[in-house]
């Protein structure tokens, strides 16, 4: 339907789920993020699918958040026992390969919900970015560990502190991206991987994929809570309401630094 904030479809062995608020850049709202909950509920349920493709409808892959709906700096906090990291985490955690295609915008929450697939194509043009330094707001812990875990400290303190995207191919130099292509052609790109993926031993995909997560979990495992507390205070602060009014009016914010 028209009005589905998140399309699923199954396609042979794989499931399709795309993002469908193409005239918002595919921003992800509350209602958007139980739509993906779903959809990633369902993926986990169904032991016949083999591997998930994700992707956004229209132009863009994912915009990030929608700060214009409500002025939502406590995106992370939403009510229902669903946030970010629950959602995104359910995606990472699925026993099945999974494929983000990016064309267009994957900034902030965007580009972190493709890299909890575990693969991702991009667009040569694409502009993968996180900029929430630009709006007063920070990655929570385990979305800056992500980022590390994809492409080095190195990197992601460069695209933390600069808050500037970068385009398919600078992507794929930095690993964050498995391939490139003309826009074009990404579509069918990501499929045509899919396709290849699910081509395989269903019971070896699971057990590789669960093996992969298990190194990944472990490597990473840090004491957070400081710093998660940290994160809440700049949620509520001052600056964090003037960098989301600010990018909603399209003007430069006032910092203040409080």
């Amino acid at each position: 339907m028209a009005d589905e904030l998140v399309k699923v479809e199954r396609s042979g062995e794989y499931l399709r789920v795309r993002l469908n608020r193409p005239e918002k850049g595919n921003a992800i709202n509350n209602s958007m993020l139980a739509a993906l909950d779903a959809a990633f509920q369902k993926a986990e349920g169904d032991r016949s699918v083999r591997a998930l493709l994700l992707s956004g409808e229209g132009k863009h892959f994912c915009a990030g958040i929608d700060l214009a709906e409500g002025h939502r700096v406590d995106t992370t906090e939403v009510g229902g026992g669903l946030s970010l990291e629950t959602v995104f985490h359910r995606l990472e955690a699925l026993p099945i390969p999974t494929v983000a295609v990016m064309r267009g915008a994957a900034l902030a929450g965007g580009l972190e919900l493709a890299l909890h697939c575990d693969l991702r194509v991009a667009a040569e043009n694409a502009r993968l970015g996180m900029p929430v330094a630009r709006v007063g707001l920070i990655p929570p812990f385990d979305f800056t560990r992500k980022l590390i875990e994809i492409i080095g400290a190195p990197a992601t303190a460069y695209l933390l502190f600069s808050a500037e995207p970068v385009d398919g191919k600078r992507a794929l130099a930095l690993g964050m991206v498995n391939e490139v292509r003309p826009e074009s052609e990404v579509e069918a790109a990501g499929t045509a991987l899919l396709e290849k993926i699910s081509g395989n031993a269903p019971l070896s995909l699971r057990t590789i994929k669960a093996t992969l997560r298990r190194c990944m979990r472990d490597a990473f495992l840090a004491e957070h809570k400081d710093l998660d507390e940290m994160v809440r205070v700049i949620l509520k602060s001052s600056d964090a309401k003037e960098g989301a009014r600010a990018f909603v009016e399209k003007r430069k914010p006032v910092w203040k630094g409080e």
